[in-house]
């Protein structure tokens, strides 16, 4: 899973949810099925972590402005360094809530990135 270059993890991803896509059910929208895949991915490093929603998050105003500031350099080190990485960087910090806020921040840009990439087809 490490050895994987940060291409090649998004590549997973992006696999990983075609696969979803694929299985889901007509009622889970493609955001939440980028949402179950990040869950997934972060649960590889954190067996116990849940994800509070599988909605869109629009804002992360609860954090106070260091932890927006850390969420947000995760998520541009995910693109930089690889997922696995960030997941990792995110987990140490051992504060559920900003790892929540993160998956949350991942799922949105994990599949805008994708899309703009042409990696993923936007489905409706």
């Amino acid at each position: 899973m490490e050895t994987l270059s940060p291409e090649q993890q998004l590549r997973q991803v992006e696999q990983d949810y075609q696969k979803r896509r694929q299985a889901a059910l007509e009622t889970e929208s493609e955001h939440e099925s980028m949402s179950r895949v990040a869950e997934e991915k972060i649960q590889q490093h954190e067996p116990s972590f849940q994800a509070s929603s599988h909605l869109p998050m629009t804002t992360t105003d609860a954090l106070p402005a260091d932890g927006q500031a850390k969420v947000q350099q995760w998520v541009s080190e995910a693109f930089i360094k690889g997922v696995w990485h960030s997941i990792k960087t995110a987990k140490d910090s051992g504060d559920m809530a900003l790892l929540d806020a993160f998956h949350a921040a991942l799922t949105g840009e994990l599949y805008d990135q994708l899309v703009a990439r042409k990696q993923l087809k936007q489905v409706a």
